[in-house]
């Protein structure tokens, strides 16, 4: 590898880290504590199989919506931005579907990439799975791994692989990986649906205008359906039980909060007729509503 790499790859050496100290998360639209797919249970086996140095305190798995790149970018960028620890690393490998551009499989790399605060990320290149940290990455390469002759390759090459990376095997860093080249996160689209049926997006409050921001109630366009909500995020407005509201997430930062759409005390997706952000939803459409 050359210095450039060297510098830019600047994870801790593997002599300081400490047996039993990492954290491997599994953000994948495979498995779960709760689904009836395995894989998780077998992807994590290989990690503990490949950890030839015991670095690995834990590997615990977040599941998001089939084939859903943009909720595993949204949720890869609030672990590794604004839910990160010092031993986090983030394992991740989402395949796009729908409206995001198919190159095939041997074109959708498994990537290595380091960002601004030292957080080490393992992911597959392909549609929005890197959005959401783009412009916190300070490097991405390719991994050098197989990527063809098995269906379930986040089990059979790509653990092996990237505990070798954090182990110290450099020379499995390949080709540099054009960060520019990443599509930016995608406006005014549903990023996840949490367990109580709120949608979160990827709307913030600066994107909407002064005739939105400035009226108590709004029209919601999304997925065919189309409802009146309170706008509490410009007008401060408090609803009540069974009221759509917009409102200011948990996610995206501090004074970046991205929006939500809320039904207290009810869920929201069913109101749109959303299990899951699928890439291929389509934008939300935001109006004043007229009184």
């Amino acid at each position: 590898m050359t210095d450039d790499k060297l510098n830019k790859w600047n994870y801790r050496s593997p002599d300081i880290i400490q047996k039993g100290s990492l954290h491997i998360e599994v953000i994948a639209d495979y498995a779960g504590i709760h689904a009836t797919d395995h894989a998780f249970s077998e992807v994590r086996n290989h990690f503990f199989r490949f950890d030839k140095k015991e670095i690995v305190r834990i590997i615990t798995d977040h599941p998001v919506y089939a084939f859903s790149t943009i909720e595993t970018g949204f949720w890869i960028a609030q672990e590794v931005l604004h839910s990160e620890h010092r031993n986090l690393v983030i394992f991740s490998n989402t395949a796009p579907r729908g409206d995001i551009k198919w190159e095939g499989e041997q074109r959708q790399s498994f990537a290595a990439g380091i960002l601004n605060n030292g957080m080490p990320i393992f992911a597959v290149n392909a549609g929005y799975n890197l959005s959401f940290i783009k412009h916190e990455l300070k490097g991405l390469w390719q991994v050098k791994v197989p990527n063809e002759g098995t269906q379930f390759r986040s089990r059979d090459y790509y653990p092996e692989a990237t505990m070798a990376i954090l182990n110290g095997d450099l020379s499995r860093l390949g080709k540099e990986v054009d960060i520019a080249a990443i599509p930016d996160i995608p406006k005014f689209a549903l990023a996840s649906v949490d367990g109580y049926g709120n949608l979160k997006t990827t709307i913030r409050k600066s994107d909407l205008p002064p005739s939105i921001l400035n009226a108590p109630l709004v029209r919601i366009a999304f997925n065919k359906h189309y409802h009146f909500a309170l706008n509490t995020v410009g007008q401060g407005i408090k609803g009540n039980i069974g009221d759509l509201c917009m409102v200011s997430g948990s996610s995206g930062g501090k004074s970046r909060n991205f929006l939500e759409v809320i039904k207290l005390q009810m869920r929201a997706s069913d109101e749109f007729a959303v299990d899951g952000p699928r890439d291929d939803l389509g934008k939300i459409a935001i109006t004043p509503a007229k009184i």
